[in-house]
């Protein structure tokens, strides 16, 4: 794998409130892995999984990094791509968000040039789980590690990161479809109808 940016799906969490399973649950007769693949491979040259256990994700194309920290959450799971993968910066992105917009990212990577972070504003303020981080920022995410910290808005307000704003968001994201995280089976219907009403799936996307 070359040292590159690298697009890392996070697929470490339990989604206990899921019932288990989230990322083999499907939209549009697709998996949600599969999906956040897809678009994590239309952006970033190198794509991996954050997993806490490989085997569950033996059956995919893309390598999988088990998380160093497992159950500790996402600011983990970057430390973990940074010091597992030779990775010069990363864009986070979550397994549970189908139906994000790749206009929105497109503008999230063309905004790092000189930036330790770029990250989005969110209908519920700052986006962590979908943005990019420079290999710079790892110095400061293991020092909070180490401290007991684990919030990843933290690193990104500490690293002084570029944030797009929430007019700039919504030019790109008019109906906050990227903030849509399936989090219980009511969100993959919602998520499964919004789909289906607009024809997501049904060509490659350019919004």
């Amino acid at each position: 794998m070359r040292p590159e940016l690298t697009a890392v799906v996070l697929a470490g969490g339990p989604g206990t409130r899921m019932g288990g399973g989230k990322p083999w649950r499907t939209l549009a007769g697709r998996r949600l892995i599969d999906l956040a693949l897809e678009r994590a491979g239309e952006l970033c040259p190198q794509v991996v999984v954050s997993a806490v256990d490989c085997a569950d994700f033996a059956d995919l194309s893309r390598p999988v990094v088990a998380d160093r920290w497992p159950g500790q959450g996402p600011l983990a799971a970057l430390v973990t791509a940074f010091l597992d993968t030779p990775a010069t910066s990363i864009l986070l992105l979550p397994v549970d968000a189908p139906l994000m917009r790749p206009a929105l990212l497109r503008r999230i990577l063309e905004r790092r040039a000189g930036q330790k972070a770029v990250c989005c504003e969110g209908p519920g303020g700052l986006e962590p789980l979908m943005a990019w981080y420079d290999r710079g920022c790892l110095p400061l995410a293991r020092k909070m590690l180490e401290e007991g910290e684990w919030r990843l808005r933290l690193l990104l307000k500490r690293s002084g990161a570029l944030i797009i704003d929430r007019q700039e968001t919504l030019s790109l994201d008019p109906d906050n479809l990227s903030f849509l995280n399936v989090n219980f089976p009511q969100d993959l219907e919602l998520a499964e109808r919004l789909a289906t009403e607009r024809g997501l799936f049904d060509t490659p996307s350019e919004a």
